[in-house]
Formats: C-alpha cells, sequence, structure tokens
C-alpha cells in the first residue's frame, strides 16, 4: 500500500512538474512573440502613403487660399508695421509659448478643458472664414458655413474623421494669412527659433509629449490623425502649418526669378523631413520633433535658391 501511494505521489509531482514546464514554455514564447512585435518597425508604405496624401490636401488648400488672398491686400501687420522686421518672428514666438503655458496649465488643473473647447471651436470659425474668403465674396455664405462646421465638430467630438478635416481647415486658414502677412526674413528667423523650441520641449522639458497625449486623448483638433495597420501616428498641426508659412511667404514676399517653384521645391523638402521623422518614430519608438529636420532642408532649398534664383 505504501509503495502504491508513493507512485501516486511520485506520479502527481511529474504531472505538475510537467504542467509547470508547459506554462513556462507557454510564457516564453508569449514573451518571444511581445518582444518581436516591439522590435519590429511600424514604418510602411501605407502611412508614407496616407502622409502624403494628408500633407498634398492640406498644403495645397493653404496655397490656394493664400494665392487668392494675397490680391485682396488681407494681409495683417503683426508685431511690425514692416513685414521683414525680426520683432515678427519674436512676438509670434512669444506668442506660442503663451499658449502652450496656458493649454498646458489647463490641461493639469481643468477636468472638462471647457477653454480649449472653446478656443478650438474659435480657431475652427476663424481659419474656416479665411479658408472661405479665397472662394467667395458673399459673407453671408462664408459665415454660415464656418458656423456649420464650427457646429457639426462641438457635436461629434469623437469623430476622428472630423478632427481631421476641421484640423485641416485651421492649418490651411491660419498658414495661408500668416504667411502672407510675414516676409522671409522673420519667417527664417521664426522657423529656427521654433526647432530649437521643438528640441528641447521634447527631449528636455518634455512638455510637448505631455500636451501631444492629453490633446489627442480628449481628441482635440490640435493634431492630425493618421491611423495605419500597424501603428496610430500623430502629427502636430505645427508640423503641417509651418511649411505653408514657409511658402506662402515666399510666394507673397520672396525675391526669387520664381517664387511659386522656390515655394513648391521648400515643400517637397519638408515632405522628405516629416518622412525622416516618420521613419525614427517607426524605428526607435519614441517621440520625435519633426520641426528639426524640416526646417533644415528647407532652409537649405531657400539658401540655395538666393545663390542661383535670386
Amino acid at each position: 500500500m505504501k509503495k502504491k501511494k508513493t507512485t501516486k505521489k511520485i506520479a502527481k509531482k511529474t504531472t505538475k512538474i510537467f504542467k509547470n514546464t508547459k506554462t513556462l514554455k507557454t510564457t516564453e514564447q508569449n514573451i518571444t512573440k511581445e518582444n518581436q512585435t516591439n522590435n519590429e518597425s511600424w514604418l510602411s508604405a501605407e502611412v508614407i502613403i496616407k502622409l502624403a496624401i494628408i500633407f498634398i490636401i492640406i498644403e495645397g488648400i493653404g496655397l490656394f487660399v493664400a494665392i487668392n488672398l494675397i490680391p485682396q491686400n488681407v494681409a495683417q501687420p503683426l508685431f511690425s508695421e514692416d513685414i521683414n522686421d525680426p520683432m515678427n518672428a519674436i512676438g509670434l514666438f512669444v506668442t506660442i509659448l503663451i499658449m502652450t503655458g496656458i493649454i498646458l496649465l489647463i490641461l493639469k488643473y481643468k477636468k472638462e478643458n471647457q477653454f480649449l473647447k472653446l478656443i478650438e471651436a474659435l480657431a475652427i470659425f476663424s481659419a474656416t472664414i479665411i479658408v472661405m474668403s479665397a472662394i467667395t465674396t458673399n459673407e453671408i455664405l462664408a459665415i454660415t458655413i464656418a458656423l456649420g462646421i464650427t457646429i457639426t465638430r462641438i457635436l461629434k467630438r469623437k469623430s476622428i474623421l472630423l478632427r481631421n478635416i476641421v484640423g485641416a481647415i485651421a492649418i490651411a486658414g491660419a498658414g495661408a494669412l500668416l504667411g502672407i502677412s510675414l516676409g522671409l526674413i522673420p519667417i527664417l528667423l521664426f522657423i529656427t527659433i521654433l526647432s530649437i523650441y521643438d528640441i528641447i520641449a521634447v527631449f528636455g522639458t518634455k512638455h510637448m509629449v505631455t500636451l501631444g497625449k492629453a490633446v489627442t486623448k480628449k481628441n482635440f483638433a490640435f493634431t492630425i490623425a493618421i491611423p495605419t495597420k500597424k501603428h496610430f501616428f500623430e502629427l502636430g498641426n505645427g508640423d503641417l502649418v509651418i511649411p505653408l508659412l514657409v511658402a506662402t511667404s515666399i510666394i507673397a514676399n520672396g525675391w526669387f526669378i520664381n517664387n511659386l517653384l522656390v515655394a513648391i521645391i521648400c515643400l517637397i523638402a519638408s515632405f522628405i523631413g516629416l518622412c525622416t521623422s516618420i521613419y525614427m518614430v517607426s524605428v526607435k519608438k519614441i517621440a520625435m520633433p519633426a520641426l528639426p529636420p524640416q526646417t533644415l532642408l528647407m532652409i537649405i532649398v531657400i539658401i540655395t535658391s538666393i545663390i542661383f534664383f535670386a
């Protein structure tokens, strides 16, 4: 009897050991699969194609708006009557710093974020008015359409597609008007300062990463979503409005033989810079500032154009 009991105990222990070994192997396999998934690059033809479509549509609308606004003489002086005064760049940068600080404080201490919703609504409404003014001279029609788009956004806040659409309108309208209101000198100074700030805000203080996560979580129209099968990319509105600022400034206030051609080459250079950032994000899987490579390539294009086409 003792031998039988001993045999049964040994059999039970052996079964347990076998089960534990099997569980351990399954766990190891799961860990291996997770590691493979984590090591897999997010980069794909899908994200580049979608990025190209979004970029072409937004920048194309912005260029159309700017070209139609220039004859209307709607360009407004920002911080100086002289469009080439460097103070325009400094004033614009300080304004962005203040607005970023306000948004960060609101996100930190306010749960409802009604003020941010108001800012977003005003931005959408005013940008739509700017875009519509390039299409029609009928002010009532422009205001009606702007109101309709703004109200639709308020009622359908969870829609990512609608967020992208209103974000695109905001970028096109604001970028076009600001671009034609600034000379090339303050534009170059502004994008250089902003690129340095972008590096510090992403890798140093990291508050831009915090801001990006917060606004995307609440589906604010401050970023453009690029969903793919491998990853859900988010592109800051600034990464699309800055190249538009440069391009529209060149078209309106450039001193080149063919301003439009130089503007388009700058946009192509900017797109290459964006693709570089997408590549780094996909491989390193960390937040990367898109403005530095964009700015570097656009400045190279502008300097080359000054030497050969001014």
